[in-house]
């Protein structure tokens, strides 16, 4: 018997699940929540005319992964696919899932505004949104689900998932103020020596309040002569506005690591290659 209130949210492990939420003291609410993955990019370091979620790992494209982690998740009632560069291409590899909406980001004025965007196909929606990125294709089903209850039990306006890496570089360093609570997100190009120094990074991975991020997202200045709006700045707008914030740590540093070239491509073969190994030895 459970206690009211908590709710399987993985349809991968059904109840099984909920009796790990109990013991890590998450506690969920029936409440649905949308799912965004970002999939709009081309990817020029991959140098292929393909966009880049279609690139495959073990015969089977970044973007199906992702969208099957994502459809594990039972209060998910919506998945929106932000698509840009080859729409159709990306469109039709998503479709093979069923029931996804999409996003047309004509222009690619950077990931808040690919969110935005998604945002407009979510207009009568409310709750939670989880964003997930598409060039990330080992993120688990488990892992959204923690993230969403870790967001939940604290009541916070937003929820990044972090790694600890022993090579951070590269990487948005999660910064947090003298008290430890964390404050924005700053881009290595950006980051003090002091700032480089720190090993915890954003892995690009978030549970928002819908209406809070509707919100920090038209408060947001453009960057750069491209105008392009990040949506890492969503931190910043949360810590100045005094809205709750948290991190979930993720264990596993490759599951969040992304793919943005060839070298990448090869060591996720690698890596699905040592997995599929491991199953059947």
């Amino acid at each position: 018997m459970f206690l009211p209130g908590f709710v399987p949210v993985c349809r991968r492990h059904g109840p099984g699940l909920k009796n790990k939420y109990l013991e890590y003291g998450y506690k969920m609410s029936n409440s649905p929540v949308s799912i965004v993955i970002l999939a709009a990019g081309l990817g020029t370091r991959m140098k292929s005319d393909k966009a880049k979620v279609l690139h495959e790992i073990a015969g089977k494209s970044m973007l199906s992964y992702v969208l099957d982690a994502a459809l594990t998740v039972t209060a998910c009632e919506h998945v929106v696919v932000v698509v840009g560069c080859q729409a159709e291409a990306v469109r039709a590899e998503a479709a093979k899932k069923g029931g996804v909406r999409f996003a047309f980001q004509e222009r690619q004025l950077g990931t808040g505004h690919a969110v935005q965007c998604a945002l407009d196909a979510l207009s009568e929606e409310t709750g939670d949104v989880v964003i997930l990125c598409g060039d990330v294709p080992f993120i688990a089903g488990d892992t959204i689900c923690r993230l969403v209850a870790a967001h939940r039990q604290e009541a916070r306006a937003v929820t990044l998932l972090s790694v600890a890496l022993e090579n951070p570089t590269g990487y948005g360093r999660v910064i947090r103020d003298p008290e430890g609570n964390v404050s924005r997100i700053i881009e290595e190009a950006d980051a003090s020596e002091q700032e480089r120094e720190i090993n915890v990074v954003n892995a690009g991975i978030y549970c928002v309040k819908k209406d809070f991020l509707a919100w920090a997202l038209s408060r947001i200045e453009p960057h750069n002569a491209q105008n392009e709006i990040y949506l890492t700045d969503i931190i910043g707008v949360a810590y100045t506005n005094k809205r709750r914030i948290g991190t979930l740590v993720c264990p596993d540093a490759d599951e969040v690591i992304g793919v943005n070239s060839r070298a990448d491509l090869a060591r996720a073969e690698e890596r699905m290659a040592a997995g599929l190994r491991g199953k059947t030895s």
